[in-house]
């Protein structure tokens, strides 16, 4: 690969950590939460600062320096890959919906470590108070919210935005999206202690609840009906809903498990017969399936990822199908990934049930990839299959 494309010096900081982060993965399993040290050093490293431009401190990660980082940590542990990425989502909205004004938390990330979970589904209810809004709801997969000091949480709120225009659009909406901006210490605020889920077991990805919590209007900031990337650096520009690090992440998980089951059957032998498992030739299928599936899958991502930092580079503006193509290319990362591991079993048999072993993990973990609702197959068939036959995606039927 072209080392200009990527931050060498962020991803050799991800490799040199993803050593002790596999030490750590166990007892942060049992804890259900990020040891203290490893979120110290995330921040040391410059990774709790990637999506934050430089001009402000931080390191401005591009999309291939991110599929890099979150490969790289997400084979170590998972549920660190899946905190950086939920966190450096939310730092990307700050950015989005309050501009200069997010200044003051951008700069806590870089200087201080602060963390930020974000509430990705709209939800709560929200409505309108003297100097801004009073709001209560449950916001649930609250990743890295243990250590977070705000959270931005995606809520609705009466009436049309207030940048809408009607060009012929006919009645305003009921409804429009914004973004709260809360710190966790706030009265009213409460972090619910319920992940103790399958996969991610680390994330602290819990639920937040808000009882009637006031936030200011200048922190609840509506969502622009156009976004414009004219203050934003070419490295973090993105077409509208990307989402990354889960595809990336999985990715990670796939090529640890390749990795453990290659030495795992080059070195035990068959139940019966007594030959090594990789001597086996089905099991030589095995390997090459799940290999091929996630080469095939990262390949076709960063494909996607250099073609929309080249875009940005340029200043070229993106399009639908800029946007649909990323999701495509995520999706599959997230589908063969999970094949792949689940291919594997073939080698590993009943030992890989065992927990004190790494497979156990990677198997359990790399099954997030398709459960989230706004990376659900069936949304990115939709929005791809309307995208091909030249629909609207906002037409009905939808699904759900």
């Amino acid at each position: 690969m072209d080392e200009k494309d990527y931050d060498v010096g962020l991803v050799e900081e991800a490799k040199s950590l993803a050593v002790r982060l596999a030490q750590r993965a166990s007892e942060a399993e049992k804890n259900g939460s990020l040891h203290p040290e490893t979120v110290r050093e995330l921040h040391r490293a410059g990774i709790l600062a990637m999506g934050i431009p430089r001009s402000l401190g931080g390191t401005e990660a591009n999309l291939v320096t991110l599929m890099h980082v979150y490969e790289t940590l997400a084979g170590a542990c998972a549920s660190t890959a899946w905190c950086v990425g939920n966190h450096t989502s939310a730092v990307r909205r700050l950015n989005e919906v309050m501009g200069k004004a997010a200044e003051p938390y951008l700069r806590a990330i870089v200087d201080e470590g602060a963390v930020v979970a974000h509430g990705v589904v709209p939800t709560g209810d929200t409505r309108p108070a003297p100097g801004g809004f009073i709001s209560s709801g449950r916001w649930p997969f609250m990743s890295f919210s243990n250590y977070a000091r705000w959270a931005v949480l995606s809520t609705m709120a009466p009436g049309p935005p207030p940048d809408w225009t009607t060009n012929g659009a006919g009645r305003p909406p009921k409804v429009h999206n914004r973004h709260l901006i809360v710190a966790l210490d706030q009265p009213g605020v409460t972090l619910h202690d319920n992940w103790h889920a399958m996969s991610l077991r680390a994330s602290s990805s819990n639920d937040m609840t808000l009882e009637q919590v006031f936030v200011e209007e200048a922190s609840a900031p509506a969502t622009p009906s156009r976004q414009s990337d004219e203050d934003v650096p070419p490295a973090l520009r993105v077409p509208v809903g990307t989402s990354y690090s889960p595809p990336c992440t999985v990715l990670g998980i796939a090529q640890a498990a390749i990795r453990d089951t290659i030495e795992y059957a080059t070195a035990v032998g068959m139940s019966y017969g007594g030959a090594t498992r990789g001597s086996m030739p089905g099991n030589q299928f095995a390997i090459a399936d799940a290999a091929m599936l996630v080469e095939s899958a990262r390949a076709f991502l960063l494909q996607e990822a250099r073609a929309i930092l080249a875009k940005a580079t340029k200043g070229e503006p993106f399009d639908r199908r800029d946007g649909i193509r990323m999701r495509m290319a995520g999706h599959m990362a997230r589908q063969n990934s999970q094949k792949a591991v689940e291919g594997l079993w073939v080698i590993r048999g009943a030992h890989g049930l065992y927990e004190n072993e790494n497979f156990e993990r990677y198997y359990r973990d790399v099954r997030i990839g398709t459960l989230p609702a706004p990376s659900a197959p069936d949304r990115v068939r939709e929005q791809v299959g309307k995208f091909l036959f030249d629909i609207p995606e906002n037409v009905e039927p939808r699904w759900g």
